[in-house]
């Protein structure tokens, strides 16, 4: 199961309200819409709804949007407040509860996040093609003499550890820790495909990479080096942008052929900036050159192996000789340029062949010159 909250916002619930029970366009394919629980006075919409009228969604709405009201009435206060709570969870493909496992798993949902009896709420399942999900709004301002707020301070953390045991109770698949995400939410398309391919989203794997490199390097009180080459053990490559000064001013991560630049990982903790005023990695400026030396290096099995290449350019009178280092096509298109420059300057038709290059070795003897082979010729 994955537990989702999503922003929460001032103002009347009746767009969320009308979204959950399918009165507005979705994002996704809806196969079914059961209304699970509701402490309202007002009546269950879904049955008008179904016989086209609107009418009991609307005084849902107005019971709702009536408490911020009496809030505003009996409060003085100009403090902007946020009444609006939506909230989602999913299980996997596969994964189903019946209404009443349903029903617990939300009111003991609530509960762990401060919501009680005072609280208005309504539950909806969706069932979205192969997996359900339901969708709780509530009332953040308690309907008593008191019109206070329920708190959102560490929700999400409060909201993991709710969804974990409510796997436990019904033996759902385990949803990724806080750690996997490091505190950044999945979105709703995010959400979908991660639940389709059993797989945390491509940011969120990203995320993992870097915060476990972030805190090996700091038990290991290591470096921007050390940073590195931990990323590249997990096949994540750092690219670099630099500034005027030639000094890095911002960062990005590649891994299996995708990148993404720290700001869009989390702007608070990945940037250049972050990295190493906040999250404590140490970088000094005078090791720039070598940084990107390691940078650039992949492993043994990532790298493609550097040919070396003799060629021998030659006609009936002259002989050339060119070493390559580069791909084989890159080589040929080389040649070919080549030799229609060589063509130019000597004329005739000189042609390529591939050679060996020749190799020779030195003999030193201490206390006398070292000969090139050249040398030792003329020297006899």
């Amino acid at each position: 199961m994955i537990g989702k909250i999503f922003p929460k916002s001032s103002g009347s619930f009746k767009g969320r309200i009308r979204y959950i029970f399918g009165c507005t366009k979705h994002d996704h394919e809806i196969t079914g819409i059961r209304t699970i629980d509701s402490n309202c006075l007002s009546p269950d919409p879904l049955p008008g709804i179904l016989a086209g009228s609107e009418d009991d969604v609307l005084e849902m709405i107005r019971e709702f949007d009536s408490v911020e009201m009496m809030r505003r009435m009996t409060i003085d206060s100009e403090k902007a407040i946020k009444p609006v709570f939506h909230a989602m969870l999913s299980l996997r493909p596969g994964e189903s509860l019946n209404p009443s496992q349903w029903r617990s798993a939300v009111r003991k949902y609530l509960n762990d996040l401060g919501f009680d009896e005072t609280n208005q709420y309504v539950a909806v399942m969706h069932q979205d093609k192969d997996h359900q999900h339901v969708h709780i709004v509530a009332n953040r301002i308690r309907l008593d003499e008191t019109f206070s707020m329920v708190k959102d301070s560490n929700e999400r953390s409060i909201s993991m550890e709710s969804v974990s045991e409510i796997e436990d109770r019904f033996g759902l698949s385990k949803a990724p820790r806080p750690k996997d995400t490091w505190g950044v939410s999945i979105t709703h398309a995010e959400l979908q495909a991660s639940l389709k391919d059993d797989d945390l989203p491509f940011k969120h794997r990203m995320i993992a990479k870097v915060a476990g490199a972030i805190e090996a390097t700091n038990q290991a009180q290591g470096d921007m080096f050390t940073f590195t080459r931990l990323l590249r053990k997990q096949k994540v490559y750092i690219h670099l942008t630099l500034n005027e000064e030639g000094q890095p001013k911002g960062i990005s991560f590649e891994f299996d052929g995708k990148h993404i630049s720290g700001r869009q990982l989390k702007r608070s903790r990945l940037t250049w900036h972050k990295l190493i005023t906040q999250e404590g990695i140490n970088y000094d400026p005078e090791t720039i050159s070598e940084l990107q030396d390691e940078i650039a290096r992949r492993d043994s099995e990532e790298q493609e192996r550097v040919r070396v290449y003799f060629y021998e350019f030659s006609n009936r009178s002259k002989r050339l000789y060119i070493r390559f280092t580069a791909k084989q096509i890159e080589v040929f298109k080389m040649i070919e340029d080549i030799l229609a420059i060589i063509d130019k300057i000597f004329g005739g038709k000189f042609k390529a062949t591939e050679s060996q290059g020749n190799r020779y070795y030195l003999e030193y003897v201490p206390g006398k010159k070292l000969l090139f082979p050249e040398e030792q010729e003329l020297a006899i």
